[in-house]
């Protein structure tokens, strides 16, 4: 050992750091219970100071019962009894951990949690201010006068509560069921337990490209082979998804309703071909609603369950439009499925929380819900404009984003050259977050592309982040055309594909 930094000689005796140093070596496991410390000659030769010195450190270790002393067996280190701190090591965590935590730890390597910044045009979560809390906190009261609601329920959530969302699903032609309905810890927990499932290492499923960046995680995590289909204005492009469910994946995971990350709404027609390719295919499809509430203009086409209930699993959610902390979604599919992923289910957790169901459940039916979707669509409205305003008007030449008619996301498609990461990197020192495209793609590759979520910032919060993070694509939009020489040189005025 050597001696530790301490406070200066004079203050602290000599063999009180000495002490300190074993003590410390003892926890960090140099020094195991029962091993035998170098005798005091060795110590006081390693540390450079005097015998003595050291026999007076020895007593301190002893009196405080770090050490023990048998007659001519040395010095050891205590043995502590069962109710004193165990003085070992932590495990090797690398050896002991299982291959899919070794995985997920890998994936979240280098992703820091949302840092407080002034503009957070990264998070897809609703603000906070704009919760409807207490009026739900009165329902909760309520129903949390009811013992039975504060003990163990059915792993497949409150009943009344899946006959609610079955009515709900119904107006929207999907012909649900409450014992078909799974309620689940939000739509997250629900595509975990389909995968956890269906999915086997090297098993193929696909995806759309780009798309949700949890999802794409969840399904590295568990070694799945991803299977890219890109979208074109319309959605899946009909032909590359018949070639991708040519080799039979365990199942396609789709976005029909303002897809994340592209704000990109699925036609009508293109949704008939993507359960008539499937059908084909005898290919399951996940159909992920989350935010099928938020549409502010136009007609929201059937869903995919509505048009082939049989093939369809549809997961739900009301985390991006009421709040994300009560944790409720579900999973709506062929019964026999549903009753699979509830044994599953309950392995994992036994129930959820049968009273914030019962709450959630009340807040529908007393109109709570949809008096808040009618305030939260207004704003999401107002949002997109400003959003899509600002991003024609701050952003370089050659950049591409469509105006979404719903949900909380624009997919701004950067001049060729500009890096998405960069972009994301350089705009955070101004305070503000984005998300770099390369979280959406299935091989993380870097795209020219970054994704703006509106959810978050109001109009003129919007206005003030988008003109920074425009001026920081334009420069590098300008070093851009630099590095490609004179052949990448365009016209600054030239018009944005808005």
């Amino acid at each position: 050992m050597t001696l530790p930094d301490g406070p200066a000689p004079g203050r602290i005796p000599l063999y009180r750091t000495i002490s300190d140093g074993i003590i410390r070596d003892i926890r960090r496991g140099r020094y195991l219970e029962g091993t035998r410390l170098p005798a005091s000659r060795a110590l006081a030769k390693e540390l450079g100071v005097n015998r003595a010195t050291v026999h007076q450190a020895l007593q301190v270790l002893k009196r405080e019962g770090w050490i023990e002393t048998n007659k001519g067996g040395g010095t050891h280190v205590a043995r502590r009894s069962a109710a004193a701190p165990v003085l070992a090591p932590s495990p090797a965590w690398d050896r002991i951990s299982s291959s899919l935590l070794s995985r997920i730890v890998a994936e979240a390597a280098g992703q820091e949690p949302f840092p407080d910044a002034p503009f957070d045009l990264a998070r897809l979560a609703p603000d906070e201010r704009e919760f409807p809390a207490e009026e739900f906190a009165a329902a909760l009261s309520e129903v949390a006068r009811d013992g039975a609601l504060l003990a163990y329920g059915s792993p497949f959530g409150y009943r009344p509560l899946r006959e609610t969302i079955a009515r709900r699903l119904e107006r929207r032609g999907i012909p649900a069921d409450a014992d078909a309905i799974l309620v689940v810890n939000g739509a997250q927990q629900g595509l975990d337990l389909i995968t956890r499932a269906l999915v086997d290492p090297s098993d193929p499923v696909a995806v759309e490209e780009p798309s949700y960046s949890g999802a794409l995680a969840l399904l590295r995590a568990h070694r799945a082979r991803l299977l890219g289909v890109p979208l074109d204005a319309s959605g899946p492009t009909p032909e590359a998804l018949r070639a991708v469910l040519a080799e039979r994946p365990k199942f396609l995971y789709t976005i029909p309703d303002f897809q994340n990350p592209t704000g990109l709404l699925t036609s009508p027609g293109r949704r008939a071909e993507i359960v008539e390719a499937a059908a084909e295919a005898g290919v399951l499809v996940v159909e992920d609603a989350f935010d099928a509430d938020l549409l502010v203009e136009g007609e929201l086409p059937p869903p995919l369950a509505a048009l082939a209930p049989g093939l369809v699993v549809h997961l739900g959610t009301l985390s991006k439009a009421l709040f994300p902390g009560v944790r409720v979604g579900w999973i709506s599919g062929p019964r026999e499925l549903v009753h699979r992923l509830a044994a599953l289910k309950r392995i994992g957790e036994l129930t959820s929380p049968p009273v914030l169901q019962a709450a959630l459940n009340l807040f529908l039916a007393r109109g709570g819900y949809d008096r808040h979707l009618a305030r939260t669509r207004a704003r999401l409205k107002a949002r997109l404009a400003v959003a899509h305003r600002t991003i024609a008007r701050c952003f370089p030449a050659g950049t591409r984003c469509e105006k979404p008619l719903g949900g909380y996301v624009l997919w701004v498609r950067l001049p060729e050259g500009v890096s998405g990461r960069e972009l994301a990197a350089s705009v955070r020192g101004e305070g503000v977050l984005l998300s770099p495209g390369a979280d959406y793609v299935p091989d993380r590759s870097d795209v020219a592309a970054v994704r703006l979520s509106v959810a978050r910032l109001s109009g003129a919060e919007l206005e003030a982040a988008l003109e920074i993070a425009g001026t920081h694509a334009r420069q590098a939009a300008r070093r851009a055309r630099r590095a490609a020489g004179p052949a990448g040189v365009r016209g600054e005025e030239a018009l944005i594909g808005i």
